[in-house]
């Protein structure tokens, strides 16, 4: 059997981590004819695996391959989370321009819904910035913790420094484990509110979204909103991705 091709019946296992295996809704079952009618044959599903390529890039998904090597700053040993962005720009070719300098994240997601994938899914990105503590927020923290975290005052530097320490999901996704997703969309200054995403993009961010938790076996538990866990613009990552 080849790879394209899946049996019917039996579950399939995820046969890598690196390949997308929701495949049963997409299958056309072929049949042949006999004396006595039509009979399913073998019940063979041909479709086009999506999966990670050895370079690290998302295949047979639609998406548009827009390397820009500068994002690329080290090796990204395990992905635990997906960290959702809006651009504070009209169309995406700010952005792509402006990923260059080093900053930005491996998806950018255009208005009309084009999916460019910018960097390596072998490589993290600088797009979430110091975290903030996530004992602090959700008020799960010890009391020697607490002490600890308050001692530092106003201090994100210091702050970011003691979480990373910590094993995720103690502590929220950062660079070094975490895909950023950019969607381009705008921020209103005089009523600080940024702009909402467009059908188009709703839907790539939910086909995107759903590749990465299947391939990467994650949960919707995974997905961060960047304004949550940085010092970022409120809303900067709000209504971007709901749970149907």
């Amino acid at each position: 059997m080849s790879e394209n091709e899946i049996l019917n019946g039996g579950k399939k296992s995820n046969p890598s981590p690196l390949v997308y295996d929701k495949h049963k809704e997409q299958c056309v079952y072929r049949t042949t004819t006999i004396l006595n009618g039509e009979a399913n044959e073998d019940q063979k599903c041909v479709v086009e695996l999506i999966f990670v390529d050895d370079g690290g890039y998302i295949r047979n998904a639609g998406l548009i391959k827009k390397s820009i090597p500068e994002l690329e700053k080290g090796v990204m040993k395990k992905i635990n989370a997906i960290v959702l962005h809006r651009t504070d720009s009209s169309t995406e070719q700010g952005p792509l321009v402006s990923f260059s300098n080093g900053i930005g994240t491996h998806f950018l997601i255009a208005k009309n819904g084009d999916i460019y994938q910018t960097a390596s899914l072998f490589s993290y990105t600088s797009h979430v910035g110091k975290i903030k503590s996530r004992c602090q927020a959700e008020n799960t923290w010890s009391e020697a913790e607490r002490k600890i975290i308050e001692s530092f005052g106003w201090n994100p530097k210091k702050l970011y420094n003691h979480e990373k320490e910590k094993e995720y999901p103690s502590r929220y996704p950062y660079n070094v484990d975490s895909i950023g997703i950019e969607v381009v969309a705008l921020y209103d200054k005089k009523v600080k509110e940024w702009g909402n995403p467009a059908s188009e993009q709703k839907n790539s961010i939910s086909t995107l979204v759903d590749i990465l938790i299947n391939i990467y076996e994650l949960s919707e538990e995974d997905i961060y909103e960047h304004d949550r866990i940085s010092y970022k613009t409120a809303g900067e990552g709000a209504g971007l991705y709901s749970v149907d």
